[in-house]
């Protein structure tokens, strides 16, 4: 009985588990995010800015034990969104937590990181998020969008 058990949880991993963390490290690298996204201007952008050193699942994934089942079920579903054409139905998920370990020198592989000013404190606490101040932190944010709204502008 016991060998049927071993039997199974060695198939799971290696028929599942196995082929999912392939494609998952993959998929999951700055240059992998571009093979579904449409991210072109995003990540020439966060190749010129002081974070190029930091993958995008850095900022754009959420900590925990489910934390690649979380990014996966979210890739699929942008997938999704994408192929139906409604672009404005993506959006990107940044998680305040994320900055916050990595510029109080609890997260590695980025505990060079400048040090969180102490008056930021107060700030999270009232509940503003890290992106209302730093918006193109990482990469400039708007781009594509912001240029389509200008040239809607001009045409007027």
């Amino acid at each position: 009985m016991k060998s049927k058990g071993f039997i199974i949880l060695a198939f799971v991993i290696l028929v599942i588990y196995i082929p999912y963390r392939f494609t998952y490290a993959w998929f999951t690298t700055p240059s992998g995010c571009l093979k579904c996204h449409e991210i072109k201007a995003y990540h020439e952008s966060w190749q010129n800015h002081p974070h190029k050193n930091i993958d995008c699942r850095d900022c754009h994934e959420t900590r925990g034990p489910f934390h690649r089942l979380d990014t996966t079920i979210r890739g699929i579903k942008d997938i999704g969104v994408q192929l139906k054409g409604d672009y404005f139905g993506m959006k990107a998920v940044y998680y305040d937590s994320n900055c916050i370990n990595c510029h109080i020198g609890n997260f590695k592989p980025e505990s060079e990181a400048p040090r969180m000013p102490e008056n930021h404190a107060k700030i999270i606490k009232n509940g503003e998020g890290c992106n209302n101040c730093h918006r193109d932190t990482g990469h400039k944010n708007g781009l594509g969008v912001d240029a389509k709204f200008e040239a809607l502008s001009q045409s007027k």
